[in-house]
């Protein structure tokens, strides 16, 4: 039976069979990511996304993990700012990408032909001027519906941006993938990047919803950008939900979406299956979350 175990920053550097061992070139790393896709020690999990009101399910979140050889996981925090300094990000996201595309497919085959799968796009992935067609053609290899797709961009990302990677994000939209904006409130706030740049939703981070229950400050940020989103027309997904407290906090505040170990921690993709299998399901989109959305009654 293999021990699992769980590398650190620290750690990691001090281990020679592993993807950070000291010296490493970015070619390497490339080489090294590469050689875990063929190993199979990449693997994705998904962690639900539902309606504040009513508990619905509205997506999932695909999340990318990495098991050594020797069992040892290796934190996304840790692999992930690796993958970002160098080329070996484009192979990790497209990697991720067609997984979390595959998966999704394989829900609308299952009969759920209206859960979208969110995954993650960094900064140099959108410096790619092959961008466009590369994702179009995952979709079309995998056979998911281009609505099905959300993609989740970063603040900072998307404000640092030239007009090339805008019109990129432009073009993703128009082909009928949805943007969401990750983390706002935590880097370079811009309302008008949220004007050039087509996203249906912006992604509250986790440390103001984790504190607005005992912090008035982060409260407030948190009702704040639930009121300039809607005042847009644009939902919320609230992330790091975690107590019913802060679920009751966020329904108050009229948020539309939450995410979390409230309503579950991220699942395999059997997980998924059994979830699914367990749980009434009726999604809507994010799209239709707004300020006149009214109450729903549960499915």
């Amino acid at each position: 039976m293999v021990v699992e175990r769980e590398l650190t920053v620290a750690n990691t550097h001090a281990t020679s069979h592993g993807p950070g061992a000291p010296g490493i070139s970015d070619a390497g790393f490339v080489e090294r990511v590469r050689d875990a896709i063929d190993r199979q020690e990449l693997s994705l999990v998904f962690q639900p996304q539902a309606d504040v009101a009513t508990n619905r399910l509205t997506g999932f979140e695909a999340l990318s993990r990495w098991r050594l050889s020797d069992g040892t996981m290796l934190p996304p925090d840790v692999f992930v700012p690796m993958a970002e300094q160098g080329e070996a990000i484009h192979l990790l996201g497209e990697w991720t990408l067609r997984t979390a595309c595959a998966a999704a497919a394989g829900w609308v085959r299952a009969g759920y032909p209206d859960i979208p799968v969110s995954v993650n796009l960094s900064a140099r992935q959108l410096d790619d001027p092959g961008l466009v067609l590369k994702v179009l053609g995952i979709l079309a290899e995998t056979g998911l519906p281009a609505a099905n797709l959300k993609l989740e961009l970063t603040e900072t990302s998307m404000f640092s941006q030239a007009a090339e990677a805008r019109e990129a994000l432009v073009q993703l939209r128009g082909a009928g993938i949805r943007l969401v904006l990750d983390d706002f409130g935590t880097g370079w706030s811009s309302l008008a990047t949220l004007r050039r740049v087509p996203v249906e939703a912006l992604k509250i981070d986790k440390q103001f919803v984790q504190a607005m229950v005992e912090d008035r400050d982060a409260a407030a940020i948190v009702q704040a950008v639930v009121a300039l989103a809607h005042a847009l027309d644009l939902g919320v997904v609230a992330e790091g939900v975690e107590t019913p407290e802060q679920r009751l906090y966020l329904q108050a505040y009229r948020c539309d979406v939450l995410q979390g170990y409230w309503l579950s921690r991220p699942l395999t993709t059997d997980g998924v299956s059994d979830f699914l299998a367990k749980r009434s399901v009726i999604v809507r989109s994010i799209g239709d979350l707004g300020p006149a959305a009214g109450p729903q009654t549960s499915g």
